[in-house]
């Protein structure tokens, strides 16, 4: 299959052999198949094409910005050599051999139907005027790539976008003689021509000058007069809602890098009480997913509590505002809003995910809330929704990449892409296990000789000692634990290993011979040295990630480490000692022998002193 895509005018073709094709923008959280980065308004997940039988579908991802097949937003629909596909402001095209006898489209789904409204007149469900008015006359559909302006059809079940203006009428029908005509402003006709009577019987009398008739009314004979239509033409209430947007927007300008959510949400708050008459008091709601608690993000007089969490919940649940109005069935309400004459809800959605709800009143103002204020807030409401989900994801983009700068220096290349994988799916929790495996102490002696040095010249020192450890750890995919005078690895996890055993000793024998050569170039130069001892065993670990998200580590500790650890100190400078443990595993690959190390602090135990991989190979 050939997809040809243009962005701007410029025209890319991809071939794909698959059959699913995920469509999007890449980011630290997601990897399309078919990148259209350079689009900002295409969605990091926007959709998939599928084939299936030799048909060709192409499913929405719930995109913000939706997906639009031959000018109409679809869901999932089957699509042809012919059709026109848009994402964002991102045109598509498939070449591809379709089927035989392809199956009819699916009916499209319908968009969610507003909620009853609710009994003994207590609320008000709020009316969506731009929704009803693009329903009574919709435009006909386009093809999306006709037209400079790139404008895509209302998308279904979607807020109406804050800065698009109401339908204006384009014709205004002149009164019908039954109605009391309203007086019209119009250009003064010109007087009509004269018109002779019907000539009398044929007596040439001399000619008199015929009368003038009276001018016809316009209500005589009525015509429509249409005006110009003009896209550019604005009613005054349009104008006065996209000044109100137009300085909403501007409150972020304000906002500090270092600046606070509950902060940023109270400047917001404080804005809108000035935009919408009658509103001196107000309340954002936020959900947190977690525990499922709904909370005061931010409330104007700051610390009151003047909101219903029920009826917060509520408008989440159903997905729409409504306008409250006191009756005399008062009762129903929350005892703190019995004083209220009247208020209004409206959810905090993006994406169909309830992030909160916004409520705003006047205690002494008793005449309702209109609904063009109730179609204010919804723009406002999806507005900070927008604002509140970036926020969230930038904190959990900072938390992430803090998190992996802590975590991955341990971990070997592989390991790590395993990790990051993991984290933009998040799968990454703590969890710790309980198994055999094999532990890799290796014990750096001579570090006090170089406390003579510069600090720069000590840290170039450890820096190479060091380096050239964790090099050989790494080499053979083991996991840092712990990194000093001591250093500690494990191997097969977070990740199960068939060759676990194996890597351990080479990574030993690879480390010993490392630490030789340094040893070797710095005798040559005079400088002091450090000498290594290594030791292996396999035993019981407890192994994983502790502690919370936000501070995670990787541990790894048992009785395998401490007899690992004591193999180590046991061994003399440049020793790998193995437990008869590891030995059983990896007698095939190395040359060995038996040994009966006397320790003044643990005694004597038995181990095997590794000399080299068998062959002479290098590990």
């Amino acid at each position: 299959m050939r997809i040809i895509y243009s962005y701007q005018g410029k025209e890319e073709v991809r071939t794909f052999e698959r059959s699913e094709i995920l469509i999007g923008r890449l980011s630290p959280l997601s990897a399309p198949d078919l990148d259209f980065g350079a689009d900002p308004t295409v969605s990091r997940k926007h959709c998939r094409i599928k084939v299936s039988n030799g048909e060709v579908w192409i499913e929405d991802l719930r995109s913000t910005n939706g997906t639009v097949v031959d000018g109409e937003y679809v869901e999932n629909a089957q699509i042809t050599p012919n059709s026109v596909v848009r994402t964002g402001e991102t045109s598509i095209r498939l070449e591809f051999t379709p089927a035989p006898a392809p199956k009819a489209a699916p009916t499209p789904v319908q968009p969610r139907a507003a909620a009853a409204a609710p009994a003994n007149n207590l609320l008000i469900p709020a009316t969506n005027t731009m929704g009803q008015a693009a329903a009574a006359a919709p435009a006909p559909a386009q093809p999306v790539s006709a037209g400079p302006s790139g404008i895509l059809p209302p998308k279904p079940g979607v807020l109406p976008t804050p800065l698009v203006a109401k339908p204006v009428a384009v014709a205004t029908p002149v009164p019908t003689p039954a109605e009391a005509p309203k007086p019209l402003v119009m250009a003064k006709p010109a007087a009509p021509e004269p018109v002779a009577p019907p000539a009398p019987a044929p007596e040439p009398p001399a000619p008199t000058p015929a009368p003038v008739p009276e001018p016809k009314t316009l209500a005589a004979t009525p015509q429509p007069v249409v005006r110009a239509a003009s896209a550019s033409v604005d009613s005054p209430a349009d104008l006065d809602f996209k000044r109100r947007l137009a300085s909403l927007y501007q409150v972020p300008l304000t906002f500090t890098p270092d600046m606070r959510l509950p902060d940023m949400l109270q400047a917001i708050l404080a804005r809108v009480l000035t935009l919408i008459p009658g509103a001196k008091r107000g309340a954002l709601m936020l959900h947190d997913p977690a525990s499922g608690r709904v909370q005061v993000g931010a409330s104007i007089p700051k610390g009151e509590v003047i909101v219903s969490e029920s009826l917060a919940r509520r408008v989440m649940e159903e997905g729409h505002g409504f306008i409250l109005q006191r009756s005399n069935e008062s009762g129903a309400l929350d005892t703190k809003l019995v004083t209220v004459e009247t208020g209004m809800y409206a959810p905090l959605l993006l994406k169909e995910k309830p992030l909160g709800a916004i409520y705003l009143d006047d205690p002494a103002h008793n005449e309702p809330f209109s609904e063009d204020d109730m179609q204010f807030l919804l723009a406002v409401a999806h507005y900070i929704a927008v604002i509140i989900f970036n926020q969230d994801l930038q904190t959990k983009l900072a938390h992430n990449a803090s998190l992996l700068d802590r975590i991955t220096a341990k971990f070997p290349p592989r390991v790590q892409e395993r990790l990051l994988e993991n984290l933009r799916l998040e799968r990454l929790a703590p969890a710790v296990e309980k198994s055999d495996l094999p532990v890799l102490v290796a014990d750096l002696r001579g570090f006090s000789a170089l406390a003579g040095l510069s600090a720069a010249e000590a840290g170039a020192v450890m820096r190479d000692y060091h380096g050239a450890a964790l090099d050989a750890i790494f080499r053979y995919d083991g996991t840092l634990v712990q990194s000093g005078a001591e250093i500690v690895a494990v191997f097969g996890s977070p990740e199960p290993d068939l060759q676990q055993n194996e890597k351990s000793v080479c990574a030993a024998i690879a480390m010993a011979e490392a630490i030789r050569e340094i040893n070797s170039k710095r005798a040559d130069q005079g400088a002091a040295v450090c000498e290594l001892s290594v030791g292996v065993h396999i035993g019981e670990v407890l192994h994983g990630f502790v502690g919370t998200l936000e501070r995670m580590d990787f541990v790894a500790l048992g009785s395998g480490v401490t007899r690992a650890s004591n193999y180590s100190k046991g061994a003399q400078a440049g020793e790998v000692l193995i437990g008869p443990e590891v030995y059983q595993k990896v007698f095939k690959i190395i040359e060995a022998d038996r040994a009966t190390v006397a320790h003044k602090e643990l005694g004597d135990f038995h181990c095997y002193r590794v000399k080299s991989l068998k062959g002479g190979k290098p590990a």
